[in-house]
């Protein structure tokens, strides 16, 4: 009784430690699926998911406790069991209502599972970050969460690697990092760690020391990392097209920051019949309810082929237009938006799969991006003269609504600058003059960095509050702030955002002018609607783009504006005709360093310490092991392998790779090759190379006897210089940075440990 007794405890003690793995194996997945709140809203999803993955590490507990004896089956159906459960449950939530019974799969099931796919998909490309986890991208979640649990199950239990879990975990960590706008929560990553680490110690608690290292190698790395990663907007790609640019969905959120970064890349070049630049359109954005403005996913008609595009929403017969005809080769942009002049009359060459949408007049896709594309736009140029836009008074068509709407909390600054700026002004045309005129007039200013520094870098009507305080912004800040003034004043607004011209080129398109568009182009700008027109272009922003001809100051019946504090209109200053931005001082970094503010110098001076110590730490790390065997013979404790295996080495960091199946007298024919190993440097790697055959195939302590180890210290010294000075002067620098036989073992021991 008391045999079967302890029997029986050694079984249960065999099946504890499984029920520990399994309860952390839990903890480690909510912990780091909690990290996708970054991209993902609410907390549904989350559940569904922990769920998912209790039901596939439950399941592999029952069948391991039902085989008890038979471990290696046991191995086998325990994740067998899990696929079979997660696959019920996944069944029984979304596609209970066309399955048999409810949980047995029909052809109706397979078509539901296909069409979540497919608008999940759609799901993706068109929300903003974080988006809603709807019913399309809660399905493909699951089935990623589930594979990643069996996988996992796999690892823990079949194979018994538990540390082999950290490779599904860091698959679900790389989704934030690279979804466009999306961003790693560092806390959520050491909380990961820290949970794996528990993970490793729970049945190795002689291992505590090496997890508490990598533990806290991960923990530290998931804080820091995340802040000093550059931005995954840009990529640079090895695609014939060139580096890619990204927009997103919704290129408002990322346009700042593309405008802020140096370098700037090709989105793509156009050349047109007449020779003259176009504003290439993107997106429209309309819907001023939220506080993260952006366009609104669309539905893409499949007949709303661009072959063909409508006449223009309001624009009457009597308007003058001019044809034109745009050649369009888009680079490597990222974007389901194409870009377009508008208003188009149709685009023809594409490939994919393309539609436009009847009220904005954009194109976009589901299932294609821009890049590459190679395409002609036919489109029209509206030529409204000043007298046509006067004549639209304050009348607006039914129908427009949704561009008249403002929140509630619509902070009142906007509307009593609106109607301050407007004055006396009686039109909507006039009002429209007015306020484009307030906004390119002084104190305004254009500024890149200082919504950036003001905390007012964002879209919203409490965003465009601030910037009407401040009096300083880029381009989204001023079509915000015009958009939603003119709808404080009745008239139908909405925010376009593209391309601006770009710049004329050298080359040529068959003859035609080509000019280029880059990042730097990128820009917003508002368009107003005027009844018996439609919808009409603005430019508030000063010194980008340029102003049309029917919203010119100095252009003959436009109405002349008094901007308030400034006095009257001055044309020659405010009818920019494009240029680079006029950046103000700002709180730059010279301005920031000289404020008598201390902080500043240690920021900035830690930070270039610790870059300092960075680039320097391969090098330190090989200088301290080369300045280590010098001392050790130097002292009479080293070995002539010591000195060989620095020899070595030493010849691979510049570049001279002797290779693993020499013999020493091999190597040191090879070596005797390179320049200026002759005379006392020669006879000093013969001494060396004696000494390695005595050390290796001599009697015990022979070599030691017959090669006193200060000698061999001082025939290593000679060697190490003739080596260096056989090389120029940049591949010293290159092999001290970055030495190659550093790499290299750093290599080997991540694979031993591998």
């Amino acid at each position: 009784m008391a045999g079967s007794g302890t029997a029986a405890r050694g079984r249960a003690a065999a099946r504890r430690p499984g029920v520990v793995r399994a309860v952390l194996l839990l903890v480690v997945f909510g912990v780091t699926l909690g990290g996708l709140h970054t991209i993902l809203e609410g907390v549904v999803w989350w559940i569904l998911s922990i769920v998912l993955c209790a039901i596939v590490f439950g399941a592999g507990l029952i069948v391991r406790a039902m085989l008890p004896t038979r471990v290696l089956l046991g191995r086998i159906l325990s994740p067998l069991a899990g696929i079979a459960a997660v696959s019920l449950a996944i069944i029984l939530r979304f596609s209970a209502d066309v399955s048999a019974w409810g949980f047995v799969p029909t052809p109706a099931t397979i078509e539901r599972f296909q069409k979540l796919v497919r608008d999940a998909g759609y799901s993706i490309t068109w929300q903003n970050v974080p988006a809603n986890a709807d019913e399309p991208i809660s399905f493909v979640l699951a089935l990623g969460v589930a594979v990643l649990a069996v996988v996992a199950e796999i690892f823990a239990f079949s194979l018994r690697l538990p540390a082999l879990v950290g490779l599904p975990l860091a698959a679900i960590f790389l989704v934030p990092g690279i979804t466009p706008e999306g961003a790693t929560d560092g806390w959520f990553f050491a909380g990961s760690a820290l949970a794996y680490l528990a993970l490793l110690l729970a049945e190795r608690p002689k291992k505590f020391l090496p997890a508490i290292a990598v533990g806290s190698i991960a923990v530290v790395s998931g804080l820091i990392l995340p802040g000093v990663l550059p931005s995954t907007d840009i990529t640079v790609t090895s695609s014939g097209l060139g580096p890619s640019v990204s927009t997103g969905v919704n290129p408002m959120i990322r346009l700042g920051d593309d405008l802020r970064e140096k370098e700037k890349h090709v989105a793509l070049t156009y050349s047109t019949v007449s020779g003259a630049p176009e504003y290439l359109r993107l997106v429209e954005v309309s819907n001023f309810y939220s506080n993260r403005w952006g366009p609104t996913q669309p539905y893409l008609d499949p007949d709303n082929r661009p072959n063909e595009f409508p006449r223009p929403p309001g624009l009457a017969v009597d308007v003058l237009t001019q044809r034109e005809v745009t050649y369009i080769h888009v680079a490597n942009l990222l974007s389901p938006w194409l870009p377009v002049p508008y208003p188009a009359s149709s685009v023809i060459g594409l490939d994919g799969s393309w539609q436009y949408l009847p009220a904005s007049f954009t194109v976009a896709s589901n299932q294609t991006l821009a890049r590459g594309q190679n395409y002609t736009v036919s489109s029209m140029k509206l030529l409204p003269t000043p007298e046509q836009l006067l004549a639209a008074g304050t009348r607006v068509p039914s129908g427009l609504s949704d561009y008249l709407a403002l929140p509630p909390d619509t902070p009142t600054i906007i509307a009593d600058t609106a109607k301050t700026v407007t004055g006396r002004a009686t039109g909507n045309y006039e009002k429209a003059i007015a306020i484009q005129e307030f906004l390119r007039s002084a104190p305004f200013q254009y500024s890149e960095t200082a919504p950036v520094t003001g905390g007012y870098d964002g879209t919203g009507v409490d965003y465009v509050a601030a910037f009407l305080q401040q009096h300083s912004g880029y381009c989204i800040h001023f079509a915000s702030a015009m958009a939603v003034m003119a709808r404080e004043l009745g008239i139908p607004s909405r925010i376009i955002v593209g391309f601006q011209p770009g710049h004329l080129q050298n080359g040529d398109d068959n003859g035609r002018k080509l000019y280029e568009v880059t990042t730097a182009d990128l820009h917003a700008w508002p368009e107003l609607y005027f009844s018996g027109i439609g919808w009409v272009r603005f430019e508030p922003t000063p010194s980008r783009g340029s102003v049309p001809e029917y919203a010119r100051q100095s252009a003959v019946g436009v109405p002349p504006v008094t901007v308030p504090g400034s006095g009257a209109a001055n044309p020659a200053t405010r009818d920019t005709q494009g240029g680079r931005p006029q950046l103000d001082a700002g709180p730059t970094v010279a301005r920031w360093l000289t404020s008598g503010d201390s902080t500043a110098w240690i920021v900035v001076g830690g930070t270039l310490a610790a870059l300092i110590a960075l680039i320097l730490l391969p090098a330190m790390m090989r200088f301290a092991r080369r300045r280590r065997r010098i001392r050790a013979l130097r002292s009479g404790s080293g070995s002539a392998a010591s000195a060989w295996h620095e020899i070595l080495e030493s010849a691979e960091d510049i570049g001279i790779i002797v290779g693993e199946t020499l013999t020493p007298r091999g190597v040191v024919a090879r070596l005797e090759r390179v320049r200026g190993m002759s005379g006392a440097g020669s006879d000093a790697l013969a001494r060396i190379r004696d000494a390695v055959e005595r050390e290796e195939y001599g009697k015990p302590h022979a070599a030691a006897e017959a090669v006193p180890r200060p000698a061999l210290a001082r025939d290593l010294t000679e060697v190490l210089s003739r080596l260096s000075t056989s090389v120029d002067s940049g591949t010293r620098m290159r092999a001290a940075l970055l030495p190659p036989s550093l790499v290299q073992r750093a290599r080997r021991v991540v694979a031993r440990f591998a």
